[in-house]
């Protein structure tokens, strides 16, 4: 059996912040592609990894990075744990969002 993805058009991103580079276990991971329609995922800041909508929805209708942001701040709920705090996921998340969308635009 074999699963065939079609190519999603657009410039993709990924983004791993952890301890080390070579390490499994992330504090946040970011992946996005810029075009036509935005389109970010997160992991590390939920039980599983979360698409986010509203964030995706703000940017495709012209919203800056700045209202992104704080939509995005309103669209995960990080927990604390021995990796990291909710509120630098929540920070961290933010600025991967900033750095992907100046680096694709």
């Amino acid at each position: 059996m074999a699963v065939e993805i079609p190519p999603v058009p657009g410039r993709q991103w990924f983004r791993k912040a952890g301890t080390r580079a070579a390490q499994a276990i992330s504090k946040v991971v970011i992946a996005a592609i810029r075009a036509p329609d935005p389109r970010i995922a997160l992991g590390s800041v939920a039980a599983t990894v979360v698409r986010l909508p509203a964030t995706e929805a703000c940017l495709a209708s012209g919203g800056s990075i700045a209202e992104a942001q704080q939509v995005l701040r309103s669209e995960i709920r990080p927990i604390d744990d021995v990796r990291s705090t909710a509120e630098y996921r929540l920070r961290v998340a933010a600025n991967l969002l900033a750095q992907w969308w100046e680096e694709t635009g």
